[in-house]
């Protein structure tokens, strides 16, 4: 489970999926640590973490950013069990987004001072895939296609003093028809722009740790795809 608290990156997995400590530069025990107690910083991994431990790191990030925490992950005993508790603790809404390509170049946004990926939230009894192809379509007013999904992203936020969780669904999208293309201003877009690869990791900079992991996973099962 991917989860984005404050822009910062948290995984839930479970204990029997980490194979090695050698991917992270920090190692803690939350049996006899709290995170209070550590400076974070890099890559993290919070062993044998309970769902009272995570509920209250969850606070804890909501209030502040680390900005030398790179990632912090969390491996727990029953995965099952923690996502659902982590989903009680929060009004769960659906959206859905698209990586839209055409020829060697990507689709992005600049809403609210940073670069984004087109997505908004899926109407009632609207299948995700559909959601996507709208959002794109309304926020960008280009015409695409969805084909696979790329992953999903989780993130909170805080809305007329509720506690939100956003599931936001991703899909590879082609672009169809981009004649009319234009920013929707009344979600506050002020541009839509096509980039080449080069130019949208330079705009990632300015982004949010969620695109970043969107960007990275799309790669990845590309670069797996040309083996």
């Amino acid at each position: 489970m991917k989860l984005f608290v404050n822009d910062t990156p948290l995984d839930i997995v479970s204990e029997e999926d980490i194979e090695g400590d050698e991917d992270f530069d920090k190692i803690i025990d939350a049996r006899v640590v709290s995170l209070k107690e550590v400076k974070l910083k890099d890559d993290v991994l919070v062993r044998n973490a309970d769902q009272n431990y995570i509920k209250v790191c969850l606070d804890y990030f909501s209030k502040r950013r680390v900005k030398k925490l790179d990632s912090i992950t969390f491996a727990v005993k029953n995965l099952k069990e923690t996502r659902n508790f982590i989903k009680q603790q929060f009004e769960v809404i659906k959206a859905a987004g698209g990586f839209v390509r055409k020829d060697d170049k990507v689709l992005m946004i600049f809403r609210l001072g940073k670069w984004d990926l087109p997505k908004g939230k899926i109407e009632k009894n609207e299948k995700p895939k559909v959601g996507a192809e709208r959002e794109v379509t309304e926020e960008c007013s280009v015409k695409v296609k969805a084909s696979g999904e790329i992953c999903r992203t989780w993130h909170t936020y805080n809305l007329n003093k509720k506690k939100i969780l956003k599931k936001t669904y991703w899909y590879l999208m082609e672009c169809v028809d981009d004649s009319a293309m234009k920013a929707q201003a009344e979600e506050n877009i002020k541009e839509v722009k096509w980039m080449t690869d080069a130019e949208a990791k330079q705009a990632l900079y300015n982004s949010y740790y969620s695109i970043r992991y969107v960007f990275r996973t799309f790669y990845k099962q590309q670069k797996k795809k040309q083996v």
